[in-house]
């Protein structure tokens, strides 16, 4: 059903609701307001049978008084007529019933109140009716006494009369109730007919008020599929009609709109062309300079190599060839030539590989995190001993899918660094680990050395910036190595920051992107935020395994075994050995070797 029937039907249940609630309320007023009508007419009567009566009583002529009833009881509404004795019993009694017969208890009643009083009363024979008992006094007092309309006790009781008899009268309500419901029918007959020469008066005003607004609807789904020209055709001056022209001019707003919005996106895509193909420009003049820059760092890298390793050449000659005949201060400066050459040689070569990591990327391939640990291990054995340095792998690291000889030279950076600002605190040790969360896997590297100034903390990836203290200044290192990281760890959109507290120690956390990790280790949610060691309610033991600790020892002679598969270096290779073990597959990198540190790190 629409909304123009449901109105339609609302309007007539509501007309409905109205003619039975007034064709109720019509009843139910009349009919006690006629009842108050019987019941005075019924005093009324009555007392004029008292009053008339009296000569008839006091003389005792009977015959009169039946006849006077039997007249009474022929009229419309009176039942019955009945004349008492003072003691209640009938003297004279006419009904419309011949079998209706009087008793003394039905009228007479000991409380003077019930006298003249109306009472209802209703029968199988008669119905609905009325019933009035009147005293009749024997003195000529007794107008006086009845003229009062309450009755106010003739029972004998007043000392101008004394009680003659009763009169007791019968009227019904059976006509009258016939006549008003015979009324309130044809009240409701004529509302019936209201009714339904409103119904259709009612559809009429109905669809007059829905039409315009199924005419909007319409216009609103042609609008709604973009055409905008669809105007709402209605011409009325009421609420409706101002609906309309509102809609329209709603309408002809949002077209305007439209073609504002157009326009402004042709020009839009205009610029957007235009800064694209400028943007191109730029990235081709940007690819040129970068191929120029490396072609130049590639010429610089011969040009400045070239002369130096002629130096060390010669440098190395001159030791080897007149060691005997040069005294020792010409082999002093010597020494140091050549020394300061292989410093310039490799600080070349991790410049041009800092340049390098960005732009020329490696094979992606598995990478064991845990065993490249297990070979930096070997790599700095001899630094670790001879330092009384613990390298201690806190959980279990994961396997990657990245550059092998990059991700080496993350951890080759970090733990050298720690080695080579580690101090002379009591607790010398290299902490190792990694939390696996379900979109990236965070590593670190921590260690008890001497900490980091709070004023140098946001230049450590800095190339070239070095902290400001004594012990940083008399450590070996050119300031590229923690540049060199920050780089890598960004090609795997991770990011690197530095926790350290001077005295105590420096942290190293960086991450790397989860597509990098695999989906089996990403997959553990219950690992996302605790280190591997601490799930499942297993801690690990106070001593860490011999597999993952290097305890330090005195006799630097000594080697390790490191687990199958793990290479180590020999001790000979020392912290020198740094540029050499950075080499993987046939790679080289100049920014693992181990002179390339950062300042104040632990």
């Amino acid at each position: 059903m629409d909304l123009q029937g449901k109105l339609v039907l609302s309007f007539m249940a509501v007309l409905v609701a109205a003619l039975g609630a007034s064709g109720w309320m019509f009843y139910s007023h009349n009919r006690t307001r006629l009842a108050d009508v019987t019941g005075a007419e019924a005093r009324q009567l009555s007392l004029a049978l008292a009053l008339g009566a009296e000569d008839e009583v006091r003389t005792g002529r009977v015959a009169q008084l039946r006849d006077t009833a039997q007249e009474l009881v022929k009229s419309r509404n009176v039942l019955f007529v009945a004349f008492l004795d003072p003691n209640g019993h009938p003297v004279a009694f006419a009904s419309r019933d011949p079998d209706y017969y009087v008793q003394r208890g039905d009228f007479v009643r000991t409380d003077a109140a019930e006298l003249m009083r109306v009472r209802k009363r209703r029968s199988t024979l008669f119905g609905d009716y009325v019933e009035v008992v009147a005293p009749m006094l024997t003195t000529s007092q007794a107008s006086a006494t009845a003229s009062a309309d309450d009755g106010a006790g003739g029972g004998g009781g007043s000392s101008a009369g004394r009680l003659g008899g009763y009169v007791a009268v019968g009227v019904s309500q059976a006509g009258e109730a016939a006549q008003l419901r015979r009324t309130l029918l044809s009240v409701l007959g004529i509302g019936c007919v209201m009714l339904m020469l409103s119904f259709p008066l009612s559809y009429a005003m109905v669809h007059l008020t829905v039409t315009p607004i199924r005419e909007l609807v319409r216009v609103t789904k042609k609008i709604t599929g973009g055409d905008l020209d669809a105007r709402v055709e209605v011409s009325r001056t009421d609420v409706i009609g101002e609906l309309a022209r509102s809609f329209n001019e709603m309408v002809i707003w949002v077209k305007k709109q439209q073609q504002d919005v157009a326009a402004a996106n042709r020009d839009l895509e205009a610029k957007v062309a235009l800064r694209t193909s400028q943007l191109e420009t730029a990235m081709q003049q940007l690819s040129s300079e970068i191929a120029e820059k490396e072609d130049f760092l590639r010429a610089v890298s011969h040009d400045l190599n070239a002369p130096l390793r002629n130096i060390s050449g010669m440098a190395t000659m001159l030791l080897m060839k007149y060691r005997e005949k040069f005294d020792e201060d010409v082999m002093h400066r010597l020494e140091r030539i050549k020394k300061n050459v292989d410093v310039e040689t490799d600080l070349i070569a991790e410049l041009l590989e800092l340049s390098r990591i960005k732009t020329r990327r490696q094979k992606m391939e598995p990478v064991d995190v845990e065993q490249l640990v297990w070979e930096l291990r070997g790599v700095f054995e001899n630094d670790l001993r001879h330092r009384a340095i613990q390298l201690i792998v806190d959980t279990s690291l994961p396997m990657l899918e990245a550059e092998r000889a990059r991700v080496r030279q993350i951890f080759q950076n970090l733990v050298d660094n720690a080695i080579k600002y580690m101090g002379e605190g009591a607790t010398r040790e290299i902490h190792v680990g990694c939390t696996i969360r379900v979109n990236e896997a965070e590593f670190y590297v921590r260690d008890t050395g001497i900490g980091i100034d709070p004023d140098d903390l946001d230049k450590v990836f800095y190339v070239f910036r070095r902290g400001k203290s004594s012990a940083v200044q008399n450590t070996q290192g050119k300031g590229v190595g923690l540049a060199s990281v920050k780089s890598i760890v960004e090609t795997y959109n991770g990011k690197i920051w530095v926790e350290s507290k001077p005295g105590e120690g420096t942290t190293f956390r960086f991450t790397i992107n989860g597509k990098h990790v695999p989906a089996s280790q990403r997959a553990l949610e219950h690992a996302a935020s605790r280190p591997l060691g601490e799930q499942g309610g297993a801690e690990l033991p106070p001593e860490q395994p011999e597999s993952l600790r290097l305890p330090p020892r005195a006799d630097p002679g000594a080697t390790t075994t490191p687990p199958p598969g793990a290479t180590v270096a020999g001790a000979e290779a020392g912290a020198e050995a740094g540029a050499e073990a950075g080499a993987d597959d046939g790679e080289t990198l100049g920014t693992a070797s181990t002179d390339s540190h950062e300042p104040a790190l632990g």
